[in-house]
């Protein structure tokens, strides 16, 4: 995975009117942390050990991207109609 490049992150700016810097810094900082956990190991991770890096971190990735990406997507499927 590849941080976005500056013209990329102002570009997801000025197209959703919703979307912060930091939303950007947390979407990029939460992908990243996925690739660092083993998923084999992570089902039998210990209760509050790296939670952040689990179920709640992949719907909090889910929501960013809805934030970051989403009103693309919909004007993409909307004109493929």
């Amino acid at each position: 995975m590849q941080p976005l490049k500056p013209n990329e992150q102002q570009a997801i700016l000025e197209n959703q009117p919703n979307a912060q810097p930091e939303d950007v810094e947390e979407y990029e900082r939460l992908l990243s942390q996925r690739f660092t956990v083993d998923p084999d190991a992570a089902p039998n991770r210990a209760p509050g050990v790296a939670a952040e890096v689990g179920e709640d971190s992949e719907a909090r990735i889910a929501e960013l991207h809805q934030k970051l990406y989403g009103r693309v997507r919909s004007l993409v499927e909307s004109e493929s109609r």
